[in-house]
């Protein structure tokens, strides 16, 4: 079996900063849905009425909707990826810093 060489791959595009702004509207929008979902999981809620309820976050964030959906908001790297996120907004973290500190762990 011969190995062959990846094929000649266009250099990706950086990725856009996120602003201390946005990082914490961000955070502040997913935090408050993830609570909504966790709600609405421990009133017994079915996840029909769970999706209906926050019909854009499940859009925009399929990953972290079918996590929460799955293990609730206890789940160690969402509360990870949200105080790395927080701390964005605050100023104290870029999103490189943090991007570093999620490969680490």
């Amino acid at each position: 079996m011969s190995q062959r060489p990846p094929p000649n791959l266009p250099p990706e595009e950086p990725a856009i900063p996120l602003e201390p702004a946005v990082a914490k509207a961000r955070a502040t929008y997913i935090r408050s849905q993830i609570e909504k979902m966790d709600r609405l999981r421990r009133e017994g809620k079915s996840e029909t009425l769970i999706r209906e309820e926050v019909a854009r976050f499940a859009e925009d964030y399929p990953t972290l909707y079918k996590k929460v959906i799955e293990g609730g908001a206890e789940d160690p790297s969402l509360r990870t990826m949200l105080a790395l996120m927080e701390r964005m907004g605050k100023g104290e973290l870029t999103q490189h810093q943090a991007s570093v500190i999620v490969g680490q762990r």
